[in-house]
């Protein structure tokens, strides 16, 4: 069985952003196993109050990985996989917020970071995938 880039495009077809914020988010968990020094990521000053630099390092990983691993499976998984997708989503909405939060409403004082537009606009898309994913539930996976 081979697999090409055009299977893989044809097969995320408009899923396209949800893959591509799942992988960034399994990136910044890999890059906090990496550089653990959670102090110096402001965007993850609001997560870590309540949690450890690792365990938003795992979450991070784990989040991610189920939502690729979701993607994949969906046209498989009629029933389930739309609402995965949406609660991936969900998730991922919830994340993104907060970093937006954090380099906005924690650290005003240190708005240096470009990434609050980037972190919102993540925000955005997850919301979108959200809508999408409940709303083409019909459509089993395939664009249309």
């Amino acid at each position: 069985m081979t697999c090409s880039l055009r299977d893989i495009l044809r097969h995320f077809d408009n899923r396209i952003s949800e893959v591509a914020t799942a992988s960034i988010m399994i990136g910044i968990g890999l890059q906090i196993i990496a550089a653990p020094v959670p102090g110096d990521y402001r965007a993850l000053d609001d997560l870590l109050r309540c949690m450890s630099g690792d365990f938003i390092a795992a979450f991070f990983i784990a989040v991610g990985a189920i939502r690729v691993a979701a993607l994949i499976a969906n046209g498989h998984w009629r029933t389930v996989g739309p609402w995965m997708r949406s609660a991936g989503a969900a998730i991922g909405a919830l994340i993104w917020s907060q970093m937006f939060l954090s380099l906005i409403v924690v650290s005003p004082d240190d708005l240096t970071s470009l990434g609050a537009p980037v972190y919102f606009v993540f925000t955005w898309i997850e919301l979108i995938s959200i809508y999408r994913a409940l709303a083409m539930r019909g459509h089993h996976g395939r664009g249309g």
